[in-house]
């Protein structure tokens, strides 16, 4: 099997990741989710470092997933893997209980 290489590009940051050929666009849409759930951290609580903000997205993608929410195949817009757009609103509000969550976990662990 051949190996390709993407660069994807979160938070600024370019990185190679290898893949199977033919699962570029995949790992490009991935990416993009991530960039994504990255940009409204970063607007809600600032550039706090690449690191915190990597282990935010993770745990917000965890979260989903323990949640049986939409934590891949998604589009970043919000549209599921099936093409309707009704999916949207509730991701939106998923990715916000779940940043809200994530916040008031972090603001408990940074006053310690």
């Amino acid at each position: 099997m051949s190996q390709s290489i993407v660069t994807i590009r979160l938070n600024g940051t370019p990185y190679q990741i290898g893949c199977g050929e033919g699962e570029e666009a995949h790992i490009e849409s991935l990416a993009g989710e991530i960039e994504t759930i990255l940009q409204s951290l970063v607007g809600a609580v600032g550039q706090i470092g690449e690191a915190r903000l990597l282990a935010m997205a993770a745990l917000i993608l965890a979260d989903r997933a323990h949640e049986g929410g939409p934590a891949t195949g998604a589009s970043a817009t919000g549209a599921s893997a099936t093409g309707a757009d009704d999916g949207g609103e509730a991701a939106a509000a998923a990715l916000e209980s779940a940043a809200d969550r994530i916040l008031a976990l972090a603001s408990r662990l940074s006053s310690h």
